[in-house]
């Protein structure tokens, strides 16, 4: 009986709700120049929709693991922008000004590179967060789809922020 209560109380703790943390406001993802250059001339402008909604999903993701409250006019804001990006499969721009390219069967090493400010309301900044990773090597990349390994380093830098988010922004 006494094993069962132990158990019965490590249960309750694993699954307590996270501390409340201050509500957050995450901007819409700003694109580099240089970036917004590229997708214009060589990845088509379509793809950067889908990069902006795959790391905002993932920041809300994150923080809301967090505790945060994701809302406008929030005392904490995210700032994010997307400096740099590879796909890991051949966009449809690639493919359509590239014949010999495959959508199915091309791969690369691709990658993302992020940078985010944490800032309070007042633009007092809590904590900045770099995060870059392109995939070094075809034998490890996951390139299931377009932006496979773009999205792992959006997922990697999101759990970066909000890290950040926990240590400072959120108390």
């Amino acid at each position: 009986m006494r094993l069962f209560a132990t158990a019965l109380s490590a249960l309750a703790l694993g699954l307590a709700a996270p501390a409340v943390a201050a509500p957050v406001t995450v901007k819409p993802v700003a694109i580099d120049a240089a970036l917004q250059k590229e997708f214009e001339d060589n990845y088509g402008e379509r793809e950067i929709a889908f990069l902006q909604r795959a790391i905002a999903n993932a920041l809300t993701r994150e923080l809301t693991a967090a505790g945060g409250t994701i809302g406008d006019g929030a005392p904490v804001v995210i700032e994010t922008t997307l400096v740099g990006a590879r796909p890991s499969r051949p966009t449809f721009q690639q493919a359509s000004e590239r014949p010999g390219l495959d959508i199915i069967r091309s791969i690369s090493l691709g990658g993302a590179e992020l940078r985010a400010r944490v800032v309070r309301a007042d633009g007092t900044a809590v904590s900045e967060v770099t995060h870059k990773w392109y995939e070094s090597d075809l034998l490890y990349s996951n390139a299931t789809t377009t932006w496979s390994d773009a999205q792992r380093a959006i997922r990697r830098f999101a759990d970066k922020v909000g890290d950040a988010y926990r240590a400072g922004a959120g108390s």
